[in-house]
């Protein structure tokens, strides 16, 4: 059984942990467990047990001592001998962020957007959601727009923190792509702090909690923000086509836009 026993990052880094260890093991017939997820498994519904929190807390306590022998999958590069590693040892402890079997996750991605979809109690009644449902999609496309402050201030030494008006230009250039395809956007904006843009006709904003901010960017036709896997996350259960800007100089094309695949 390969058991993740240490979580990695917040939220949609562990979603992407958990997918990538869970696609090899079900490619391989391998039995999989991951009892670090037990904090987020009400929102999707996944079974938990009793053993899972102090399983983890001695496991991490023990590793940390090296009195605990586990795989740590985070360095680059070496993939192939993590992946060798975990078809030999009947039996193994894991955890790390660099474990990737992109071919997998893409092969699986209609198990996992079911499997890790978030449940309907979230969200259902939910006002948002409910005036989303009532959008002429023929007509309009939803833009979720990804305001990412917070950590990235200092992350990289700010290289993705970009403040409102780039992302008032990134819309206002994505409204004109947009007008290509005679629809009109609805941008529906989602941010970690406050912003200075103004709620009004097509422009919305979320002030969810953040397990249902990514559930309503799952449901939007377009995906834009710096790179993060908060939106990843959204487009891959959701199969939304996504653009990350890197700079305060990229120019919005439609035909760069695609889904993520894991």
């Amino acid at each position: 059984m390969i058991t993740i026993f240490r979580a990695s990052g917040n939220h949609s880094n562990r979603l992407f942990q958990t997918i990538h260890f869970e696609a090899f093991c079900k490619e391989a017939g391998v039995r999989y467990a991951n009892p670090s997820f037990e904090d987020m498994a009400d929102y999707y519904g996944i079974e938990k047990k009793a053993w899972h929190k102090p399983f983890c807390s001695v496991a991490n306590f023990l590793y940390k001592l090296k009195i605990l022998k586990g795989l740590d999958c985070n360095e680059d590069g070496k993939q192939k001998y993590y992946e060798e590693l975990l078809r030999k040892k009947k039996n193994l402890l894991v955890c790390g962020w660099n474990f990737r079997v992109y071919d997998l996750t893409a092969k699986y991605q209609d198990y996992f957007a079911t499997k890790y979809a978030l449940l309907p109690e979230f969200y259902k009644s939910n006002p948002l959601y409910q005036q989303l449902q009532k959008v002429d999609r023929s007509a309009v496309a939803i833009v979720g727009v990804h305001i990412r402050r917070g950590d990235y201030r200092t992350w990289q030494n700010g290289r993705y923190y970009f403040e409102d008006p780039i992302y008032e230009k990134y819309m206002s250039e994505m409204e004109s792509q947009l007008k290509l395809t005679d629809k009109k956007p609805l941008f529906l904006i989602f941010s970690n702090e406050d912003i200075s843009i103004k709620e009004g006709e097509g422009v919305w904003i979320s002030k969810n909690d953040w397990f249902v901010d990514q559930f309503l960017m799952s449901q939007c036709d377009y995906l834009l923000g710096p790179p993060s896997t908060f939106t990843l996350w959204a487009s891959y259960v959701g199969k939304v086509s996504y653009y990350h800007f890197e700079s305060s100089l990229d120019k919005i094309d439609l035909n760069r836009f695609n889904y993520c695949i894991g």
